[in-house]
This record gives C-alpha cells, structure tokens and sequence, in this order.
C-alpha cells in the first residue's frame, strides 16, 4: 500500500490517501441539516477544547453504525488503519472503530491540544482543505506534569545553523483533501487560528480486538 511515514519525536505519524469522493456533498446535504446531531462548543461546560466556531457531529457515537451510505468509507480507513497497526507499529491483532465524528471549523476557529482516550490509534481523514489547512502535534518528551521542573526555553525565532530541530516542542503538518493521518492515541494534537472556509474533517478512534493477545476490551 502506497503511504509516507515519519518519525515524529521517535512515534509514527502516518498518511495514507484515501478516496472521499461525494462525503463532502453527503455531509452538507444529510448529516449538517440534522440540528441534533451538532454539538458546538458554546454549549459545553468548562471541558471546552476548541472555539464556538468549531462544530462536531455525531461527536459521542460512530457515523459509520447510523449512515450506511458511509460504509465504503468505514471499509477504506480500517484497512489502512490495520496497515498502519500491523505493518508500521508491528502489533498482530485487528483494530476495529469504536466512535467517529465529523468536525467543521470557520475561519480563525481553533481547537486547543488535546490526546484521545480509550482507544489506542487514533486518526482524521481530511475532506475539505486548502493550502492552509494544518494540524499541529505536540512533543510528549521534555515536560514534566507532575513536579517542578528547570527548562531554558530555546529561540524559537532563530534557524539552527546546522538544520538540527531538536529545540522544536511542537510540529505542523499540512493535510489535503483525502490526506487520512494516523498516529497513537496518546500523543496531543490540535490547531489555531483557521484558514480554511468551512474546514471539514473526520476524526475516529480504535481498539484492538485483544490487547495483549489476552484482554478483550470493552465497548460500550
């Protein structure tokens, strides 16, 4: 399978292009015109991760057990995303989805660093995009969140003379229309300041069947 790789602070961060094409008709025409399907961030309590111009549907349950329609798409991601487990990070047992939800952010809208739990990959396939569309991930190395720790933060603003990028906390990368990146639960994600009219993603979480070839993990 065709797909790109990097070593993103020593944890894989993988693409795979997947085919989207009429998702993006098929939200604007049936899942955005459901009301109760929406959860903006204005009506959240003080958990709020992103701004009111960041929009979530079907944000607590799977789009892909209620719309049928979207089932070659459900099809495409869990095979890439078993390529990834299996063949990138080297496990042997199968992943299967346990939630996913589409997410459209206005301009200058933001959705603030944040990591998934319950699940062990997670990933967003992208719909619609623009030279400007990114997501930013977070090094989970060098801070401590549990004592006091000394840091001397580095120039930020200054190129290092040799190419090194060893003083960088954080990494953006940029997505396009069919650009699907997945990447271990655990690592912390989000984005500023929104350049992308109308930006529409989809973004969903998986479990192994077993963890451990021993525990079977429950869903609710």
């Amino acid at each position: 399978m065709l797909h790109q790789t990097v070593g993103l602070f020593a944890q894989p961060l993988t693409k795979v292009e997947i085919n989207i094409d009429g998702i993006s008709d098929f939200f604007d025409n049936v899942i955005d015109k459901k009301e109760k399907v929406k959860t903006t961030n204005e009506c959240r309590d003080q958990n709020v991760i992103g701004s009111s111009d960041l929009t979530h549907y079907h944000n607590n349950s799977n789009v892909f057990t209620i719309y049928p329609e979207l089932e070659e798409l459900h099809n495409s991601i869990l095979e890439s995303a078993n390529f990834v487990y299996k063949k990138v990070m080297n496990n042997k047992n199968s992943l299967f989805i346990t939630n996913a939800w589409f997410n459209q952010c206005g301009l200058n809208g933001y959705q603030f660093t944040h990591n998934h739990t319950n699940s062990i990959l997670s990933g967003t396939l992208y719909i619609r995009t623009d030279k400007n569309t990114n997501i930013q991930f977070e090094s989970s190395y060098g801070d401590c969140s549990f004592a006091n720790s000394l840091s001397d933060n580095p120039d930020l603003d200054t190129e290092n003379e040799y190419g090194y990028k060893f003083h960088l906390k954080t990494c953006t990368v940029y997505v396009s229309d069919g650009t699907c990146l997945f990447w271990p639960s655990y690592m912390k994600h989000g984005y500023f300041n929104n350049k992308t009219p109308n930006r529409l993603s989809l973004s969903f979480n998986l479990m192994p069947t077993s963890v451990n070839n021993l525990y079977k993990p429950y869903v609710a």
